[in-house]
């Protein structure tokens, strides 16, 4: 095979209508395999496409032994073997798995010269006649000048080239060639490409003038132009002008060249009339830089992110010597942090000292060693609020200038039911787009993304969902620097899988948020502050042989005048150590703040049918088994004792869950006494009857009255759904529009119908019936005014947060809340039980003097649980012993909290060996009695109420409650200022020996039906409830 020179790609394909003109003329018989033969032929490889298209073109080479072998445009063998003869234009077939269509016959002399691979033979131009088969008819435009300047761009003259002769191929002598002076060529362009087949994307003309190639569309257009000295211009030259990639086609004569647009000159003026062109100037070197490099950020001011002395600014304590010793190695300038104004001109005072003080804790500012801190404020004082001042400022400043922010990310793990309350809290306060939050509510949500988005830096997640993924979580890159723990008291226990799960976690810096930090004993106190803070108060062990064991003795009945001293020596020690990292601060920093708050505890008679019920299960020989046996049997029997409380009807429905599940279904029931008690059921009862219930008879009495004398909306507060389903039905059956929130509601309608009670009104959402625990916890509901607690819980912090949904900022309305409980039942032992545990809160963490000072659990509490008083309208007063004045409700002398000096010390002279016959059982019945006023000495700071006495309208405050007190309140004439009435009418009016008579009157249980309010205690917010003057609306102006 000879050497060809250069290769040039193929040109474009031509109009069909050309093909006929176009084709070669055939050289001798077409192919029968008599000779070697060359064809032009088209090739693919096997499609099964229904549209099939050629791949390239190629030469087809035969020889005398009937073989072929086919070549591709660049010269390369891609196949071959044994044809079909004979050969002729346009046939196909199959060679060395390549399909082939003969295209036409050419010359040998023309393959060896190689212009069959696009070749050209000779650089000599070529003559100048427009090409047909390149581009449709042309029509030249109109010119602006004369175009008899053809004479003059041809400068070279054209040499024609005699087929079949090798010889009469001229050369060209590039040591003679001068190149001219103009010269005009049609031309293919196209934008750079990469694919494999690269198509033209129009036509063109170029010019070359003086040295520089001009190129212009058919519309007269310049696309660019360049300087060119590398020698004459040829068909199929390749080159690039203006960014594009041009192919000449054919030379044409100046009077076919467009003039360009916007401009007198063509492209074709003659030379004389050219403006000289200007030598091209140096350009100046540019140093290379990678064009994925990062802009470098300029430097900000080495100083403090907002103004310190500004007004109403608050700064945060500096580091201090040791601070910056141990954590500034760099030397980096300290400068002031400062809360952003945005936050800092809406924060209240005592908001300002709670993110002080968790900014030093967090910081290692504080005298504790560690970096966490408990915020145990009570609710609604704004812990929300005042952690997302602290996380803003963390994310954004450093005291050490240049060492960039204190956290990067931080985690919010909270109960399920506040993830969006979160979010929208930061929506609140921050707006939605100076911080970017990664809400974890659903399953589809990919964490990963929180961990590699730099502007994702808050991750917000619930315990549960935690769990699944802690591993993820707890070895991230970049770490978490910051977690906050709401509703912490979740951690109170050190053996359950939320406190472990926290283990793996590097944080240092901890915060716990808990309205109600310690609710049953010290050993919840030491799992949080060792979450908190790790080993600050060492391990349990020694801290309960340090701690516990000293305070728990002194506050026992028996506890001798030693024990008692080394019990509050051990709690002061205690006390100066839980300050260092526990700030806690009381409700009624709001008085001046949110509109008063009045609170009140319905003690409620039961109805026959309740006490019944009570006789039919608590049997005495009962009694006495269950405090000898299991605790299991014991707690069954106390969940279906209150649930007949809230209403009997609810028996039925635990009857139906022993038969499901026991499997002495007959038995079970017979030794629990509930078939006995369940035959005492009506059968006409139905779910939605509310006089079964004494305190669902209350309850509808004063639904009534708020919903037709007031534009007031209710809260239900229930721990038990069951409880829940019956308050329903009682809504639909009395046609009360309300909202439903408990453990079934999706997360996605939780925020959303509580947004909407709150912006409703009495007509659109007149009651709001939540599970204290599904929504029990951070919700904010101040669209109602009106809370009804509707049972108790054994742990108080459910009540207390449930209470607080109302009461928050925002609302504008006096704030009335009722905890119903039926009296002489096991109701008011749960409330008596919750004091108790409140006063051992009060004791480490509040300020409460009448902190209760016991808190332990006997045989004897327990017995006392399972007793039932009928005929007491409220036992929970009869045990402080205090002697109130019906005419006042209040004691005339407080009741002070029992020391228990005279039973102590009659205890201490018993120790060691005595005779039974030495103990008087009025000695320890009076110690068990001490106890249970010890702890209830808090319930001093309230007003007491007896209703069954007639002057108790005047008592009460609020007047729904006055509505449906006893008869025996009605009878007499109340003694209240009425409109348009003196001082002294009054005065007469209330001197009537008849009124004064009725005034004496006092009823008894007795006398009352069940569903009766019997006694009330009443506490408010307001120094002095105005008695004088009614207040018809509740709505602070």
């Amino acid at each position: 095979m000879p050497p060809f020179g250069s290769l040039v790609p193929l040109k474009r394909k031509i109009e069909d209508s050309d093909l006929s003109s176009r084709k070669r003329t055939s050289f001798g018989q077409q192919g029968t395999g008599t000779g070697p033969q060359h064809w032009m032929i088209q090739w693919r490889n096997p499609q099964s496409r229904k549209h099939k298209t050629w791949e390239g073109d190629g030469v087809l080479v035969t020889d005398a032994t009937g073989k072929g072998t086919v070549f591709d445009s660049e010269n390369k063998v891609i196949g071959g073997g044994k044809l079909d003869f004979p050969l002729h234009e346009g046939k196909n077939m199959n060679i060395g798995g390549k399909e082939i269509e003969l295209d036409c016959q050419i010359s040998r002399n023309e393959y060896m010269s190689g212009t069959c691979f696009g070749r050209a033979p000779s650089t000599t131009a070529q003559p100048a006649v427009v090409s047909t088969s390149r581009q449709p008819k042309f029509v030249p435009p109109k010119m602006s000048g004369p175009a008899a300047a053809s004479s003059t761009v041809v400068t070279s003259k054209p040499t024609l080239l005699k087929t079949g002769s090798t010889s009469n191929i001229p050369q060209l002598d590039k040591r003679v060639v001068q190149p001219p002076s103009k010269h005009h060529w049609t031309a293919n362009w196209r934008k750079q490409q990469t694919r494999k087949h690269k198509t033209w994307d129009g036509d063109g003309y170029v010019s070359w003038i003086n040295g520089q190639l001009r190129m212009a569309t058919e519309d007269g257009k310049l696309m660019g132009t360049t300087n060119w000295k590398e020698g004459e211009l040829y068909s199929g030259l390749r080159i690039f002008i203006g960014g594009k990639e041009i192919e000449l086609d054919a030379s044409v004569p100046a009077s076919q060249v467009p003039s360009l647009k916007g401009s007198k000159d063509s492209l074709s003026q003659p030379e004389e009339l050219d403006p000289p062109s200007e030598p091209s100037k140096p350009v100046a070197s540019i140093a290379a830089t990678s064009f994925y490099s990062v802009v470098k950020a300029k430097p900000k001011p080495k100083g403090p992110l907002h103004d310190p002395d500004a007004p109403g600014a608050v700064v945060m304590k500096p580091p201090t010597p040791g601070h910056i010793q141990r954590y500034n190695k760099n030397n980096f300038p300290v400068v002031p942090v400062v809360v952003d104004p945005i936050l800092a001109k809406r924060m209240r005072g005592h908001q300002v000292d709670g993110v002080s003080f968790m900014y030093e804790c967090v910081m290692g500012l504080r005298r504790h060693e560690g970096n966490g801190c408990i915020l145990a404020d009570e609710m609604g004082l704004g812990k929300t609020m005042q952690t997302i001042a602290l996380i803003w400022t963390m994310l954004r400043q450093n005291p050490y200038s240049g060492a960039g922010p204190i956290a990067k990310k931080v985690l919010i793990v909270c109960p399920v039911s506040l993830i969006t309350n979160w979010k929208s809290e930061f929506h609140k306060w921050l707006g939605k787009d100076r911080l970017g939050i990664t809400v974890v509510n659903t399953e589809k949500v990919n964490i990963d993304q929180f961990f590699y988005n730099k502007t994702q830096q808050v991750l917000i997640i619930g315990y549960e969902r935690l769990r699944t993924v802690i591993d993820k979580v707890s070895t991230s890159v970049p770490p978490i620097d910051l977690i906050i723990c709401d509703e912490g008291h979740r951690l109170k226990s050190a053996n359950n899988k939320t406190t472990q799960m926290f283990q793996g976690f590097r944080t240092r810096r901890r915060i716990i948020l808990s309205g109600t930090p310690i609710q049953n004993d010290l050993s919840e106190f030491h799992s949080m502050a060792e979450f908190c803070n790790p080993g600050l108060l060492d391990d349990y062990q020694n801290f309960r042989k340090v701690f516990e064991i000293p305070i728990l003795k002194s506050r026992a009945p028996e506890a001798t005048p030693k024990e008692i001293e080394l019990g509050e020596a051990r709690t002061e020690q205690l006390l100066q150590v839980a300050n260092s990292f526990v700030i806690r601060r009381e409700a009624s920093l709001l008085k001046k703040h949110l509109p008063p708050k009045h609170e009140y505890v319905l003690f409620v008679t039961p109805t026959k049918l309740q006490l019944s019920m009570f006789s039919s299960i608590l049997r005495p020989e009962q009694i006495d088994n269950l405090t000898q046996g299991s605790t299991a049997e014991s707690l069954a029997l106390i969940n279906t004792l209150t649930k007949i409380s809230n209403s009997p009807i609810l028996l039925k429905a635990t009857a139906d869950r022993m038969k499901a599940t026991s499997g002495d279904r007959g038995a079970s029931m017979e030794r629990s006494g509930i078939r006995d008690a369940l035959s005492m059921l009506p059968k006409s009862s139905e779910i939605f009857d509310m006089t079964l219930s004494g305190k669902l008879t209350v309850l509808e009495k004063m639904l009534k009255d708020i919903r037709h004398n007031t534009d007031e909306k209710c809260v239900l507060v229930s721990h038990y759904t069951s409880t829940l389903n019956i308050l329903e039905a009682f809504c639909q059956k009395k046609g009360y529009s309300f909202y439903r929130l408990d453990g079934q509601t999706p997360q996605q309608k939780r925020q959303e119908y509580v947004n909407a009670f709150n912006k409703s009104t009495q007509r659109g959402g007149f009651i709001f019936l939540l599970s204290s625990k599904a929504g029990g916890v951070g919700i904010n509901l101040i669209g109602g005014s009106r809370l009804f607690l509707i049972d108790s819980d054994w742990n108080p912090s459910h009540d207390l947060q449930a209470m607080a949904r109302c009461h928050r900022d925002g609302q504008k309305r006096h704030v009335f809340i009722y905890r119903l409980v039926t009296a002489g039942t096991i109701d008011e032992k749960i409330f008596q039980r919750q004091i108790t545990k409140l006063g051992l809160s009060a004791s480490l963490i509040g300020s409460d003097g009448n902190a209760s000072k016991s808190d332990s659990f006997s045989k004897k509490d327990l017995r006392d649980i399972f007793r039932i008083n009928p005929n007491t309208s409220c036992n929970t007063h009869d045990l402080l012993d205090c002697t109130c004045n019906s005419s006042t409700g209040r004691s005339t002398v407080v009741a002070p909290v029992p020391r228990l000096e005279d039973s102590k010390q009659r205890t201490a002279e018993l120790k060691g060996f005595q005779s039974a016959s030495s103990v008087l059982p009025e000695d320890l019945d009076s110690d068990y009695m001490e106890k249970k006023k010890a702890g209830l000495a808090s319930l001093s700071e309230w007003k007491h109420i007896d209703c069954l006495h007639a002057t108790a309208a005047d008592l009460v405050f609020d007047d729904v409650i006055q509505g449906v007190l006893p008869e025996a309140s009605s009878k007499y004439t109340s003694y209240a200022n009425t409109e348009g009435e003196s001082r002294a009418e009054r005065l007469l009016r209330a001197t009537d020996i008849s009124n004064i008579q009725e005034m004496d009157k006092t009823l008894t249980v007795a006398d009352v039906p069940g569903g009766t309010i019997s006694f009330i205690f009443e506490k408010s917010t307001e120094d002095d409830v105005p008695n004088d003057e009614a207040e018809d609306e509740g709505v602070v102006e």
